[in-house]
């Protein structure tokens, strides 16, 4: 009996652990749907200034539409984003993931 309070603290102490690391990770999971933005550099990546659309369900849809804009203004570069959201520390938009293929 002398042992056995030891051991049931540690055991209690884990599974409070375990359970909060659950819910933390659970808080932390994203239920918004996958959109993705365009962003087509008019002036070049080093410009700062883009013409930028929201709201793309996929990736070949978003690629479609930022091919077409980069032939209408001369090949400029672009890129897709995905989970876009502007952060103001950076003064900017972060994306999840930036493609370009």
């Amino acid at each position: 009996m002398k042992n056995s309070l030891p051991i049931i603290f540690v055991v209690t102490l884990f599974m409070t652990l375990g359970l909060t690391l659950y819910l933390i990770n659970q808080s932390e999971a994203s239920d918004e749907p996958e959109t993705w933005s365009s962003f087509v550099y008019t002036n070049g990546y080093n410009s700062g200034r883009y013409k930028k659309v929201d709201d793309f369900e996929d990736y070949p849809s978003c690629r479609d539409y930022s091919l077409e804009k980069s032939a209408e203004n001369g090949q400029a570069p672009w890129e897709c984003g995905l989970r876009c959201r502007f952060d103001s520390s950076r003064q900017g938009f972060q994306c999840e993931t930036m493609e370009n293929e």
